[in-house]
């Protein structure tokens, strides 16, 4: 149903006219949002898409491609008769909307998954199942799934299950001689059936996966791989990866390309083997990279070498055989003159649109891929009708054999080494990484490192292209020893292609120390000898947690020429980062030696706070001299002259200490006299 909500420009209102003709009323429909985008609802949900896309039903158009290569919401569930061409390569923003499977059905909240590898995302919700597929700009797609109220935002990793057990085909599945087609979309079984009795082919491509795969898989699965496998069919399993260019063969300029060759080719293998192993297609099974014709030479051929080498020995190790897809012209040629210097696939599929039914090539030498490894696409875009059904397919001759599950290389050492952090912080995340090479320091990528932070804290990382693994401890809790570090681990546990490792380093702990204290003094004047310990007085305090430290105040010090009310101190830290924060504090004193003019003090307080970032102190107090009050402007270290020789009065005393600062509110200093009033300190250690 089409519902227009605002007037629209009338070449756009056309286009979406002419593609959701016939919408069935109430279920679906269609109504512009803005001049930009259109409302499209379906099953009670609104998805609002960029107003140039094309809304089809595929309840009233059900020979419609799904093809994701083109900006296009597609509505209900792709028929097994769809008419799409041979080859349809390419990956840009598309959506599929269906109705969830019984599975699904009725889940209210919406759960979602993506596969970056392969650039989509899945996702359901009450009644409905959403397949969105992204080129470039996955923020729109982003948009489009979250204006459904489809919680993007925490997509999960997705991770293909493996068929049953019941459903897995033996590992001949892959081998064949004779003739195959293969066709965008995997047929339904009416057209399997019909074409088994009545047509030359007995293998058929199935294209499994892959960043550039065009066409959606409406039948495909691992009940239907089984189904077709106990018919007598076998299958060259296609993953259609990136490109060496995005104008490449049949891409129309908007295929990924190869930009990262060896983690691509690695994540295209991981990918590519999930795939296979959920359609129950397990290790031996070949799986061909397709790479579409492009223009050699230079930087290009590099980036397809690099990947196709790091693909395949990336299936290698998860035990399956690589193929890989290519003309004659450019893979097959620069696959033959580079043979001795990269890791070659197992089985090469090459096209020669030529009509020539055999796997002789002149361009391939005899001695490449010489023992059943080789599949001949002869003819293309061809459109072939057997037991009265016709689709769109390529043509090839198969002489494929078993050939085993290759041998894995045997396990080479490897070796770790911690690359940081230097320092943590309790409270506070900390990042730990380290780096994996083989022993001659190749980087070993996509493989999981295991780390430990003291004893008990603990997470996992996994090794890019360069080796390095990194993962974060969300919040550091370690107890602070006599040397202020901690111990980190790092492990990697091995496999079949790679010796186990570990290594072992310390990191320093980020701490912080302090005290404050009300007064102290010491005077040794002859005939009035006066001993003042810090009073009240934290205690020197080290630690690496949060926590405060004060003493009961002291209301009350009288001692011959010294008067004290009121005395605090206090020492507060905090983790995440660490910090530390020391105040002291009187309400009044008062200081009366002979020779001196009396010293009158108020509203005394001294403070001084230090992290890894700063140490800043102050002092608040007023200040008077003979009963005449002293201007004081706040700033540190300011010298009040009492008029006596050798006498110094300090107001605002500040003294860096390592890594931090002392803060004394007052220190009067004479001979045989040093009497400090409000003293606070703090530091922070092991900070870089």
């Amino acid at each position: 149903m089409i519902r227009p909500r605002a007037k629209r420009r009338a070449a756009r209102a056309l286009t979406v006219l002419a593609a959701v003709t016939a919408l069935g009323a109430g279920t679906l429909g269609t109504a512009q949002a803005s001049d930009f985008t259109n409302e499209v609802t379906y099953r009670g949900h609104e998805f609002t898409v960029p107003a140039s896309w094309q809304v089809v039903d595929l309840d009233n158009h059900p020979d419609a491609c799904v093809r994701l290569d083109r900006h296009a919401v597609y509505l209900g569930t792709p028929s097994g008769r769809q008419n799409c061409p041979s080859g349809v390569t390419g990956r840009t923003e598309a959506l599929l909307v269906q109705p969830a499977k019984a599975a699904a059905s009725g889940r209210s909240t919406g759960r979602v998954t993506e596969n970056r590898t392969a650039r989509t995302y899945r996702a359901t919700a009450d009644g409905i199942a959403v397949t969105a597929a992204y080129g470039s700009d996955r923020t729109e797609i982003q948009e489009v799934l979250r204006s459904a109220g489809l919680p993007v935002a925490s997509a999960q990793a997705e991770k293909p299950a493996a068929a049953p057990s019941a459903l897995a085909v033996p590992a001949d599945a892959t081998s064949f001689q004779g003739k195959g087609f293969d066709a965008c979309t995997a047929p339904s079984q009416a057209t399997m059936d019909a074409w088994k009795a009545d047509s030359p082919y007995g293998a058929v491509g199935i294209y499994i996966g892959g960043v550039n795969r065009g066409c959606t898989q409406a039948n495909l699965s691992a009940q239907w791989v089984r189904a077709q496998y106990t018919k007598g069919w076998r299958f060259f399993p296609i993953y259609v990866g990136p490109q060496a260019e995005a104008g490449a063969g049949s891409c129309t300029g908007d295929c990924e390309v190869i930009t990262d060759p060896e983690p691509q080719g690695i994540a295209a293998a991981n990918d590519a083997a999930a795939q296979a192993g959920a359609l129950g297609l397990g290790q031996g099974s070949v799986i061909y990279d397709n790479l579409e014709q492009y223009t050699r030479g230079g930087a290009v051929t590099a980036r397809v070498l690099a990947y196709l080498d790091a693909y395949t020995k990336r299936l290698h190790e998860l035990g399956y055989r690589s193929g890989a897809y290519g003309s004659v012209s450019s893979l097959v040629t620069d696959l033959v003159a580079n043979a001795n210097t990269i890791t070659l696939p197992d089985v090469i599929d090459f096209a020669r649109w030529n009509d020539q039914a055999t796997t002789d090539d002149p361009a391939i030498p005899a001695t490449l891929w010489a023992d059943h490894q080789r599949i001949h696409q002869y003819a293309g875009d061809q459109r072939e009708t057997h037991g009265g059904v016709t689709i769109g397919i390529d043509r090839n001759q198969l002489d494929v054999g078993e050939g085993g599950a290759p041998q894995p290389p045997q396990p080479k050492d490897t070796k770790l080494a911690s690359t940081g952090p230097a320092a943590v912080s309790n409270g506070s995340p900390a990042t730990l990484s380290a780096t994996l090479t083989t022993d001659t320091g190749e980087p070993v990528a996509e493989r999981k490192v295991s780390f430990t932070l003291g004893t008990a804290q603990t997470c996992d990382g996994t090794t890019d292209a360069r080796g390095a693994a990194s993962c974060t401890i969300a919040s550091v809790d370690q107890p602070l020893n006599a040397d202020a570090t901690v111990p980190v681990k790092a492990a990697f546990a091995g496999d079949d292609a790679y010796k186990a490792s570990e290594t072992a380093a310390t990191v320093k702990l980020q701490y912080v120390t302090g005290r404050a204290y009300g007064l102290s003094a010491g005077i040794s004047l002859l005939g009035l000898p006066i001993g003042i310990r810090p009073t009240p007085d934290t205690g020197a305090l080290r630690t690496a947690g949060a926590g405060a430290t004060a003493p009961p105040c002291t209301s009350n010090i009288s001692v011959l020429v010294i008067n004290a009310k009121t005395l605090c101190a206090k020492v507060e830290t905090k983790a995440g980062p660490s910090s530390a924060t020391s105040t002291a504090s009187l309400e009044e004193a008062s200081v009366g030696l002979p020779g001196l003019p009396v010293l009158g003090l108020s509203g005394i307080r001294s403070v001084s706070t230090s992290s890894c970032t700063a140490a800043t102190g102050s002092t608040d107090l007023k200040l008077t001299v003979a009963g005449v009050e002293v201007k004081l402007d706040g700033a540190p270290n300011t010298t009040v002259d009492l008029g006596v020789v050798g006498t110094k009065l300090v107001v605002n005393e500040q003294v860096k200490v390592d890594g931090g600062l002392t803060v004394n509110a007052a220190h009067l200093t004479a001979p045989g006299v040093d009497v400090v009033v409000a003293s606070s300190t703090t530091a922070a250690h092991n900070c870089g």
